[in-house]
């Protein structure tokens, strides 16, 4: 699930029903993403992970970062099939206007 950032606070308590549902999610796997810069830390979707790990619901939370200008280039490179030094000013460019965002890159 997409964007829970925007989500309200019934949606997120269908959500942690049913995932804290000790028997009808053992076969559930979610996967829920949100932009860390949309929410303020009183946001309800931290309570909601809180809610998660205390009922025992095995959780992973991974931070994703932009990419940095060598991996930008190298990402392009590979797109146009050409070698990294001949693209690097295109690169320097997409960096600028993106600040490397993969979401903004592509």
């Amino acid at each position: 699930l997409d964007d829970l950032q925007w989500c309200d606070d019934s949606a997120l308590t269908v959500i942690e029903g049913i995932l804290c549902d000790a028997i009808g999610s053992s076969c559930l796997f979610f996967v829920g993403s949100y932009r860390s810069n949309e929410v303020q830390d009183s946001h309800a979707i931290f309570p909601l992970i809180d809610s998660l790990s205390s009922s025992g619901v095995p959780t992973t939370k991974l931070g994703l970062k932009g990419l940095n200008p060598k991996d930008l280039n190298t990402m392009i490179s590979d797109a146009m099939f050409v070698f990294p030094r001949i693209c690097e000013p295109l690169s320097d460019i997409v960096f600028q206007k993106t600040k490397g965002n993969p979401f903004f890159v592509l």
